[in-house]
């Protein structure tokens, strides 16, 4: 994992640093997303399973180390309070996005305890900028069983012309 430059960010009531996430990260950011899972009725308790948290711990190294993805973390005083993970996909190009390159954003997740404090909303701008860097023309996120205003407020806007087909 890259580090990026620190950058100060600042709640209504606390202060912290947004970084690129770190190897020695791996376990808190496996540890969010079976909490974020959990909370999304994903799994049954806010661990995971064994299982589940190899594969994911898996497939963050071997992704963020390949340069396919990132994770951006929110932190105060050594503590993960937050993070948001961003993963590029290339489509053959339109006139609406002639480089093809869109930015899939995921598991925006805050710790319960710091949430409403703009931990989320800082880390997405950040997100946005690099997303910028790389040329995507369409950055996408899911909400799941989140409140969408935090995301209407940046500036993202609902779509109804997805499907999904779920393979066993």
């Amino acid at each position: 994992m890259t580090s990026s430059s620190t950058v100060k960010g600042s709640g209504e009531n606390a202060m912290f640093t947004l970084r690129d996430a770190y190897l020695r990260d791996i376990d808190t950011i496996v540890e969010l997303r079976m909490k974020l899972l959990h909370e999304l009725g994903k799994v049954e308790n806010e661990h995971g399973t064994a299982k589940l948290q190899d594969a994911t711990r898996s497939y963050f190294i071997n992704k963020i180390q390949a340069g396919e993805f990132r994770v951006w973390i929110a932190e105060n005083a050594g503590k993960i309070m937050g993070m948001t993970c961003i993963h590029f996909i290339e489509h053959p190009p339109v006139y609406e996005n002639i480089d093809g390159i869109e930015a899939h954003v995921m598991d925006v997740y805050t710790v319960k305890e710091w949430r409403g404090k703009g931990i989320a909303k800082a880390i997405l701008m950040r997100i946005i900028e690099y997303a910028k860097e790389k040329k995507a023309k369409r950055v996408v996120l899911n909400t799941l069983g989140a409140d969408k205003r935090i995301y209407e407020k940046i500036g993202f806007v609902s779509i109804t012309n997805e499907m999904e087909l779920i393979l066993k």
